[in-house]
This record gives structure tokens, sequence and C-alpha cells, in this order.
């Protein structure tokens, strides 16, 4: 597993976490929030977080909500994302975790919903009656999606999935961006004497293949892979076997780095972007804050891929792509959406570190929080956008997010789930293996998970 994408301009992400606990269910998160009494003193609020930024932004955040929050002293506690996600299988169950945590939506959120406190009745009172009208579209509903209730706030959010591209380095072979697949593939060619590709993929890292094929796959049908992963579909679907194929189709038709399963993990991937060797990069809202370096906010842009070849008609896009005069065609990829981080507090902690505990989930997810660190990450919220954008990004930002309501489910609710089909793709990609024979393995695995 990698580093999640979270808290920083660009960060890598593999959104599962490991079993070990008892399973929560609905139920367990459905108890009632006790009320909150403010202290007479000064509390000191602990956060377990792999997701805090690094200097000097990470003291700046803290420093913005102690004097948001005066009564509360912050003591973050940040590990590397591999050893959070041991720090929690531990301390969350007996109680050693700290008072606020951040957590990912999918396996993560479902694993330790019954240890959190509900926020349903705190939310309303802080934020009002519409307060759900507040956040960015399926930010919220990403949260609850794995039925254990409001347990967390979104706190980070984003549509990833989004093609960035170099129009400098399009423009200079006399290229731009692509809208169909063939357009795609002949930019290699076009770049090869300036020793770039098409599009750069870290494959040998694992958790991108996972969202090319959750994307792909909705080009047959809308949400299969959320279906499949639930027992209302099979992962032998045709709609994921054909995603498979493609994945298989694109590495032969030669549009990436070489040897992406072999030689390009995720960092180096978005160099090969970054460093001007690949004209485009999957990025999304995650990934603006790589656009205050240089002359990126000129030279970049963003869209969705192509139609895929072959792919059913789903005439699904609610706005047509600002960088681009015309789309010709209104079926496109669907991209992802993800709450990168959430913030939550555990339950059964004394009412001094409640009240002050809320008050952090609070300011994390109010206008004034997301403002704090809106130059950070991605903010979660409809009247907070990253500061610094040009007119052309913000309203390519701007798009972006409209596209929430219609993108693709990221998570899983297993992480058993995620490693059979990361198997599977590079059974496929690497081994050249049937991909219904392998996603038939996949099924198998999603319904161990579902019932043990």
């Amino acid at each position: 597993m990698g580093a999640a994408i979270a808290g920083a301009a660009v960060g890598s992400g593999v959104l599962s976490a490991c079993g070990g606990s008892p399973r929560p269910t609905a139920a367990s998160s459905s108890k009632s929030a006790p009320a909150l009494v403010k202290p007479n003193g000064k509390v000191t609020l602990t956060l377990w977080t792999w997701a805090w930024p690094e200097a000097p932004a990470d003291a700046e955040l803290q420093k913005a909500f102690e004097t948001a929050v005066p009564e509360v002293t912050l003591s973050v506690k940040k590990f590397p994302y591999p050893d959070y996600t041991t720090a929690l299988r531990t301390g969350v169950p007996n109680g050693t975790a700290g008072d606020v945590l951040h957590l990912q939506t999918g396996s993560m959120i479902k694993q330790y919903a019954q240890y959190l406190a509900p926020l349903e009745s705190y939310t309303a009172e802080a934020f009002g009656e519409d307060w759900r009208s507040q956040f960015l579209s399926g930010s919220v509903e990403e949260i609850e999606a794995s039925k254990v209730g409001l347990v967390a706030l979104p706190q980070q959010f984003s549509v990833g999935g989004v093609m960035f591209a170099n129009n400098k380095l399009l423009s200079s072979v006399g290229g731009a961006l692509p809208t169909s697949y063939d357009q795609y593939l002949a930019l290699s060619p076009k770049l090869a004497p300036k020793n770039a590709v098409a599009a750069s993929w870290g494959a040998k890292d694992d958790w991108p293949n996972t969202d090319y094929l959750v994307q792909f796959a909705s080009q047959w049908s809308p949400g299969i892979v959320a279906k499949a992963e639930a027992g209302e579909a099979s992962f032998a679907d045709d709609a994921i076997v054909q995603a498979m194929k493609f994945m298989q189709r694109t590495l032969k038709d030669k549009l990436w780095n070489a040897a992406p399963f072999a030689t390009t993990a995720f960092p180096d991937a978005y160099n090969l972007f970054f460093n001007g060797k690949a004209a485009s990069a999957s990025l999304g809202t995650w990934g603006v804050g790589a656009l205050y370096e240089g002359s990126r906010l000129d030279d970049w842009g963003a869209f969705l891929w192509p139609t895929l070849p072959d792919a059913n008609p789903d005439p699904w896009l609610p706005a047509a792509n600002p960088e681009m005069a015309s789309d010709t065609s209104k079926s496109p990829v669907r991209p992802w959406r993800t709450v990168n981080v959430a913030t939550a507090m555990r339950s059964g902690l004394d009412p001094d570190k409640q009240w002050a505990a809320w008050q952090f989930v609070r300011w994390s997810c109010s206008k004034e929080g997301q403002q704090a660190g809106a130059k950070i990450y991605s903010p979660s919220r409809v009247d907070v956008k990253p500061e610094g954008l040009n007119e052309r990004w913000n309203a390519l930002y701007d798009w972006q997010n409209s596209l929430s309501k219609f993108a693709e489910r990221r998570e899983f609710d297993y992480p058993e789930t995620r490693t059979a089909i990361q198997t599977a793709i590079s059974a496929c990609c690497v081994n050249n293996a049937d991909p219904a024979t392998e996603l038939k393995r996949v099924d198998a695995a999603a319904e161990r998970a579902r019932t043990r």
C-alpha cells in the first residue's frame, strides 16, 4: 500500500484498510449523540492522521484552528500511511487512538464505524438543516455509501480520473486535447522525438490500476464495479471484462510510458508529466495544488478520457469542457470521486474531550476551516475553492466538480476486493491472462469478504 491522496498538491492513494476488528453494521452507528458541554478550562485534543500537511503549512493550519477555538490545544500525531493503518487496527478498538481521526471512506470507515460518534445531530445544529447542500455533491454520499451512518464529515473531496494535459507540449508537436481514442493514440509517435509519451501510468503501485478499471467499466455499465462488490452483479460481467480488455489494448498500443507495471511507480509517473515527458496524467481536483509551480496555470489543461472504442453510447456529460471549443461526444469516460479525508471523533470520550473533538470536526469542515487549508488540499464545501487559480482554471475546477454527481465510486467496502482486482489486473496486463477467468476469481474473493 502507498500513501493516500490527501493533504498535498499531489499524493498517492491506496484506498483500502486491512481487516482485523469486528465489522460494524448500520445499527452500530445509529446510537444518539450525547449532549455537548463546554469545558471550564483548556483541553488538549489529539489528532491521529496520515494527511496533515508538511512544514510550514502544518503549523499554520494548527494555529488557525487554535485561534478559532482557543479553548483547545491540538496535538497532531502524523504517521506514514502504512503505519497509520497498522496503528488504527489496535488503537481504535482498545481506545488508545487519537480523540479525532482522519479516515478514508470505504473499507476504513466501515471497519471502525462502531467506535465512532454519530454526527448527524451535531452537524444539523452547527450548519443548519440544509447542511448537506453546503458540501459538494457526492461527498456526504461517499461517507454514507458503506451503510454505517454519518460517523464522519468530508474534510477533503476530489473528483479524480480527469486527465490533466500539458497543452504547451501538445502544441509543440501540432497536437491538441484528444476527442477520440485514435487521436489520443496518434499523439505518441508525434511526441517520440521529444522522448515523451501520450500518457503516464504508475501501474507498479497497483492502486491507480483499479481506478482505471472502475472508470473504463462505466463506459459499458455505470456503477457496475460497485454492484459487483455488493454481490448484485458479477465481476465477470461483460462491462468489466471489456474494460480489462481495453486496458490490455492500451499497453499493446503503446499509449503509455514503457513497462508501467515493471518500472513506474506512482511518483515516477507524475514526474514524467511534471517534467514534460508525458502529455497527460490522471489527476483531477486533488491535483490542483500542482498548478502553482512555474507557468503550469497557463500551460496545463484538462479533459476526460474520450469515448472508448466499441463502448455503449452514454450521453451523461452535463456540461461541456470549457477547455474545448466543442465536445464531439457526450459520452466520455466518467471520472471517479472520493472523500480523500473524512474527519471523525471517537465515541466514549469524556465530556471535555467530546466537546473539543466536535469543535475540531466542525471547524475542519466549516467554511472558515476549509479556507485555511484551501491551497493545501481539495475542499469539500461548495463555498470554498483553492486560492490563486486564474480565470481559466477557476472554470475548469468548477467544471470538474460539476461532474461529481455522475462520477463512479472509487472506494471498496472490503480490502480483499481491491487486492483481488489488483491481482487480476496484473495477471491480465502483465501476463496476458484471460480477463473473464481472472475476474471470476475476484467474485470469489468478494463473496468471502461479504460473508466472513
